[in-house]
């Protein structure tokens, strides 16, 4: 798969009367969020960089994220799609490169069909693509900049025209999805639609781009078993020469995880979760097999101790993953390495092991706003590391945190029970965490307490 630079927009069209389903679509709740609301979710996780959302003057306000990637522009009511079409292009942003188009009846396409279509669409030259589910395409549309005089041209009576004017730029991307090429139309449609959203299990790129740290839970214990079955599928992965150097510690007595809590920065939802899992760097095994075949370990080489640290590293995202597809929420605790020699005592490790994060697991309470991620030129590069490209990307990553902290404060009042400044980016965040400021001396001694611990760091 392809990755292509260059701004994009979509155009969510909810201008629609919504006489079939006798209401207003729009607003209908499926799956707890009103369908437009989370269409816009779906654009912006999928990687749209701006939404235009076309609703009738006169019609009910929508419920709309406070994100400044969103706009409403309003249409007169009745009038044909192409000029619903035509008017949310007409609030585009100065050099987009992809356009998508997503009638409000497609709702349920999803983040990953958004992606997949921005992915495969060229950026260069005319091109047009479409999801295809059984044979049919589907919505959304996307096309690139290229395209778009002929969408603007009053000569054109519908999109159907302009793609089928030169089948040979069109891109068909297959996907699983149903509802691209099912339209919410009925009550019936409605019903199989919240059906299929309660079945559906979520495909492994979508769950990744879904997830958030959650940090309250009900108080409900994870079954032993499921919790072995988690780790059990957790441990396949990726290992360095096989050496497996990582280990877990589940806490789940309530004294115990109030002790391990006040180690790592007294944080409340290490409490509250029914289970604390200590994500450890093991040498310790790697001894005992040296020790069998009559040789002693040499823990020395910081090589040793990186395959350690990124062999847990690795482990514990699968944990998460797999937590997360079976309803459950997580957190990453770093603070878990606050108090590494008084955490390694409470939890019995041996010499050699350290805990390189906690994570915290149950089902969650909370619902909290995705913060996105910087754009994708701040990480993926091709032939050679380009930082003026970095350098884009920065303004990028300071609206993305701006956006999230109105959006946040506007829903829930903050994060975590405080209000977030909303002037503050990204690029303003991290010059105050590593900047010289306090957080430059957390954990200050973590080097000398893992030599304690008996990683050598040399």
């Amino acid at each position: 798969m392809q990755v292509h630079r260059g701004s994009s927009c979509a155009v969510l069209l909810a201008a629609g009367a919504g006489r079939r389903m006798g209401r207003d679509k729009a607003l209908l709740e499926l799956g707890g969020r009103p369908l437009v609301a989370r269409a816009v979710l779906d654009l912006l996780t999928g990687g749209v960089e701006h939404v235009i959302v076309v609703r009738a003057r006169g019609a009910a306000p929508l419920p709309l994220p406070a994100d400044r990637r969103v706009c409403v522009t309003e249409i007169e009511p009745g009038i044909e799609m192409i000029d619903s079409l035509r008017a949310g292009l007409a609030e585009r942003p100065a050099g987009a490169a992809a356009f998508l188009v997503l009638p409000v009846d497609h709702a349920l396409a999803g983040a990953e069909v958004v992606a997949l279509l921005l992915a495969h669409l060229p950026r260069e030259r005319p091109a047009i693509a479409l999801p295809l589910c059984e044979r049919r395409p589907g919505h959304p549309i996307a096309f690139s900049a290229p395209v778009l005089a002929e969408i603007l041209d009053p000569a054109t009576t519908s999109l159907r025209d302009v793609i089928r004017r030169d089948p040979d730029r069109n891109l068909t991307v297959p996907v699983t999805n149903p509802w691209v090429v099912r339209d919410l139309d009925t009550v019936e449609d409605l019903a199989a639609a919240q059906a299929w959203l309660r079945a559906r299990p979520l495909p492994a790129p979508l769950l990744m781009r879904e997830h958030r740290s959650r940090r309250a839970y009900r108080p409900d214990p994870i079954p032993e078993e499921q919790l072995a079955w988690l780790v059990d599928c957790a441990r396949h992965a990726s290992t360095s020469s096989l050496i497996q150097a990582y280990a877990m510690v589940a806490v789940r007595d309530p004294e115990r995880r109030r002790e391990v809590a006040r180690l790592c920065a007294d944080q409340e939802h290490i409490r509250q979760a029914p289970v604390f899992l200590a994500i450890c760097a093991d040498l310790h095994k790697l001894e005992r097999a040296c020790a069998r075949h009559g040789r002693g370990l040499d823990a020395s080489p910081m090589e040793l101790f990186l395959q350690a640290t990124i062999d847990a590293a690795l482990v514990g995202q699968n944990l998460q993953l797999a937590a997360e597809a079976e309803g459950l929420g997580a957190c990453m605790i770093g603070a878990a390495r606050n108090h590494p020699v008084e955490l390694a005592r409470l939890l019995g490790l041996p010499p050699r092991v350290f805990v390189v994060y906690g994570m915290t697991m149950g089902r969650p309470t909370d619902d909290p706003v995705p913060r996105g991620r910087m754009p994708l030129g701040g990480v993926l590069h091709f032939e050679h590391y380009d930082p003026a490209q970095v350098d884009a990307a920065l303004a990028g990553a300071d609206d993305v945190v701006r956006a999230w902290a109105r959006r946040v404060n506007a829903e829930q009042g903050g994060f975590q029970g405080k209000p977030v400044h909303e002037g503050r980016g990204w690029t303003d965040r991290i010059a105050h965490l590593f900047g010289g400021g306090d957080h430059a001396k957390t954990r200050r001694h973590l080097v000398p307490e893992l030599r304690q611990l008996g990683f050598g760091l040399e």
